[in-house]
């Protein structure tokens, strides 16, 4: 019905949506699941990363999931060896 009204750039649009939010979403629920001590030892900080990707996903949405894409692919790495 959505792409009758819309055409089929809808799900296009939507599978953007949900990628934009979902990746960052993943990334603020497995910081918030890691200890602190592990980003401690991975020379890195918990509040930080947590607050960023959250702000920037809020305000400016690409730069929150740059940040996100970031932390998973750089950062998480470290976290989870640290561990």
């Amino acid at each position: 019905m959505l792409a009758e009204i819309f055409g089929p750039d809808i799900f296009i649009v939507g599978l953007v949506v949900l990628v934009g939010l979902g990746i960052p979403i993943w990334a603020i629920v497995d910081i918030a699941g890691r200890p602190d001590t592990a980003f401690s030892s991975a020379g890195s900080s918990k509040t930080t990363w947590l607050l960023q990707i959250l702000i920037f996903t809020l305000l400016c949405g690409v730069v929150g999931f740059v940040l996100a894409v970031y932390y998973l692919v750089v950062v998480r790495p470290k976290v989870v060896a640290a561990t």
